[in-house]
């Protein structure tokens, strides 16, 4: 039996080194392979069959996490329960501050005032870096957490001891010896109970930040997810019966009247109308469906009621499937975030140390042991790495969520990672370049308009064929009384033949219908030249219209293209149509190179020969034949109205099927990177300065732990400026 895939959901985890140790104690069982996302509390295993979810849940528990299968883990410690101890925190510590650093406001005992107010706050409000750094030295490791609780503890015991056994504490000699023996009389040691607290206040801060800035996020992806109607209108023995969405069934007969949601994806079976689509597209414009056409759930049907049939409920629908595509892409690992993890497992011990060494060194130059302590732990302090554990997956959660906005479907940062050094794509035709439905571009006509609409309405009136569907949909624009074909007879793969007001008319290839020579033999050559599919209307066995239909080229493709070569991707075409249909498309699109006639082996070989010549290629198609070169490309997109196996093949799948959309999808993941390296630049520099200036007593542990702060709340900000990414079209 096959692996399986496992998502689980893992509370308690409070910095990169949390995921990393949840990780590991997953991989200890064998068969499990694992990938777990500090940013998003989530866990990815791919399991050997004979691994149970029961057993994957202990490994997390053990550890002294949280974690669920079929829900949210509970959260330890979430948004609300940082803000009160926030709250909580600052509201003690602005006044501890305020005595402890300036003389005019301290008054007779008031380090006992300061002893009182810090240990709430040194002990309660810094309980989470507390509780998870004793569960880490349990499982002998330290983690971003150790740093903070190390800092805090230190120099709230050193002060606590200072208070109580050394004139420190200015209680006076009676109550000194009569309760505190031990006390020292001569020494009068520094207190630091404003730098547990202060400490404290700050970290609390950058963890409220920061929490609240992934739910922010996450809650995008989650309300998507929500915006299914809760009913629908089935129609059961002719009778509409209003039932809940998680009771229809596929198959069902649904009515949908206008102006509301579609509540699953389905297909119209009678009516026809627009459709708005841009809450899972990102498509501004509505769209017309008629009978035959897919609809999505949740979209809004704008203008009259459409009777539709369920093709896809609960988790099959296109919605349900953003939403965990786009879960899956925040989860996954790109290759900065190992490199992180692995310098998190080493770079903690390393900080611990240094902070020994640094208050030894200073000890014995200085014989000053309040100074010496005070300076380790600004160096614990200032080199606590939350900065550089959020870097990558606070990038990756809103690049990806705002790509689910635009209707780009990011798979994973693999993609994100490919996308930087893409020099060629390499594109199919129809329904890339072209919006893949044929559309009536040129008549040459004998007879009246009105009459030869009317003739091709009544031929064409029960055909599903997507030729018929473009003619009766082009014939709408004419004013005639509809009519009925008699004695109708269809000629596969030639045309339809019938009887019209009396009439005996033929509609069909031009290889069934002759065109006698003349204005409309001249029009039927310079139709098929330019690659154009032709129909040929007979009336009463005479040739009275020839009717040119083409697959219309996408109106955003032009400046899409052009905004491709400025990024320096060169466009090449690769479409099973003929040389001529695919020369007037290149050409028209300014597009160089192209390759017609391909056939998906030759499609696949197109893209293998490209990257033997040192290119990195993207390929872009919407076919089944698209689907091996799509997944031998360095990066696939696949349009989201094409074949499931193209889909399933892509690194990203463009529900607005545009080449704007696949631009835009370029330029997000690009954004996206150069974000996760303007984050990490930030984070590794900014340790790299601060740890000499902390060692060289130049930074106390105050002014440390705003840095520490600072520097999460950037990285976090510094995300989410990728929420107001733009498409190209706007």
């Amino acid at each position: 039996m096959s692996a399986r895939s496992v998502e689980l959901s893992v509370g308690g985890m409070t910095c990169a080194s949390c995921s990393r140790r949840v990780e590991k104690s997953l991989e200890k069982i064998e068969g499990v392979r694992a990938s777990v996302n500090y940013a998003t509390g989530v866990a990815f295993a791919d399991v050997d069959p004979e691994v149970t979810n029961e057993e994957l849940i202990a490994a997390i528990e053990k550890t002294g996490y949280t974690a669920s299968v079929s829900g949210k883990a509970i959260e330890l410690y979430g948004v609300r329960e940082f803000r009160v101890r926030l709250i909580v925190s600052a509201l003690l510590t602005i006044p501890l501050m305020t005595i402890s650093m300036m003389p005019t406001m301290q008054f007779s005992y008031w380090q006992w005032v300061c002893a009182a107010l810090a240990t709430p706050v040194a002990m309660w409000g810094a309980w989470p870096f507390h509780r998870a750094a004793f569960l880490n030295l349990r499982h002998r490791a330290v983690t971003m957490d150790s740093l903070v609780s190390l800092g805090v503890f230190v120099s709230y015991l050193w002060s606590m001891w200072a208070v109580l056994f050394t004139d420190a504490g200015s209680l006076g000699m009676t109550m000194s010896a009569e309760f505190f023996p031990m006390r020292s009389q001569g020494a009068h040691p520094e207190l630091y109970f404003e730098v547990a607290a202060g400490v404290t206040s700050l970290v609390l801060l950058g963890k409220y930040l920061e929490h609240r800035a992934r739910e922010q996020s996450q809650k995008a992806i989650e309300n998507l997810a929500s915006l299914n109607p809760k009913s629908a209108l089935v129609i059961k023995d002719g009778q509409q019966v209003n039932i809940a969405i998680e009771d229809v069934q596929v198959g069902d007969m649904i009515y949908v009247p206008a102006g509301s949601q579609i509540p699953v994806d389905a297909v119209v079976v009678t009516g026809s109308g627009h459709v708005d689509n841009s809450l899972v597209t990102g498509e501004s414009l509505p769209i017309e469906v008629n009978v035959g056409d897919d609809v999505i759930g949740a979209t809004v049907l704008i203008d009259t009621a459409l009777t539709i049939q369920a093709r896809a409920v609960g988790k099959d629908t296109v919605l349900s499937g953003i939403s965990r595509l786009v879960h899956q892409a925040q989860t996954g690992k790109a290759e900065v975030t190992r490199l992180v993890d692995r310098v998190s497992e080493t770079f903690v011990p390393i900080v611990v140390v240094l902070a020994v060494l640094t208050s030894i060194t200073w000890f014995a130059i200085s014989s000053d042991l309040g100074f010496a302590i005070t300076t380790g732990i600004a160096v614990l302090v200032i080199a606590c790495p939350c900065a550089l554990g959020l870097a990558t997956p606070t990038a990756l959660l809103v690049g990806t969520g705002r790509g689910a906005q635009l209707g780009i479907l990011i798979r994973g940062p693999h993609s994100i990672e490919s996308s930087q050094k893409i020099n060629v794509m390499i594109m199919d035709k129809t329904g890339t370049l072209t919006d893949g439905r044929m559309s009536v571009v040129d008549v040459v006509s004998k007879i009246e308009p009105a009459d030869l609409w009317q003739i091709v309405d009544a031929l064409e009136a029960s055909s599903t064929h997507p030729i018929a569907t473009s003619l009766r949909n082009h014939a709408r624009n004419y004013e005639f009384i509809a009519t009925t074909a008699n004695e109708v007879q269809t000629m596969a793969g030639y045309g339809v033949a019938g009887s019209v007001l009396g009439a005996k008319c033929e509609l069909g290839s031009p290889k069934w219908l002759e065109v006698p020579a003349g204005e409309l033999s001249d029009a039927l050559t310079n139709f098929q030249a330019r690659g154009d599919s032709v129909v040929v209307v007979h009336r009463a066995s005479n040739a009275v219209a020839v009717i040119a239909l083409a697959d219309a080229i996408d109106p955003s493709a032009l400046p899409a293209l052009a905004h491709l070569k400025k990024l320096k991707i060169t466009p090449i075409v690769a479409s099973g149509d003929n040389e001529i249909a695919v020369q007037k498309v290149s050409e028209q699109l300014l597009i160089a190179d192209y390759f017609a006639n391909s056939s998906p082996a030759a499609k696949l070989d197109l893209v293998s020969k490209s990257q033997s010549k040192g290119n990195f290629v993207a390929m872009i198609g919407d076919g089944i034949n698209d689907a091996a070169a799509l997944a031998k490309a360095h990066l696939s997109l696949a349009m989201g109205t094409g074949a499931d196996v193209a889909a399933s093949s892509a690194d990203i799948v463009l529900l607005r099927s545009t080449m704007e959309a696949a631009v835009d999808a370029i330029e997000l993941s690009r954004a996206t990177m150069r974000t996760i390296k303007m984050n990490l630049f930030w984070a590794f520099a900014y340790n790299v300065a601060a740890i000499p200036l902390a060692m060289f007593g130049l930074l106390g542990p105050v002014i440390a732990a705003a840095a520490m702060a600072f520097s999460s709340v950037f990285v976090v900000t510094n995300s989410l400026r990728l929420r107001s990414f733009k498409s190209i079209s706007s």
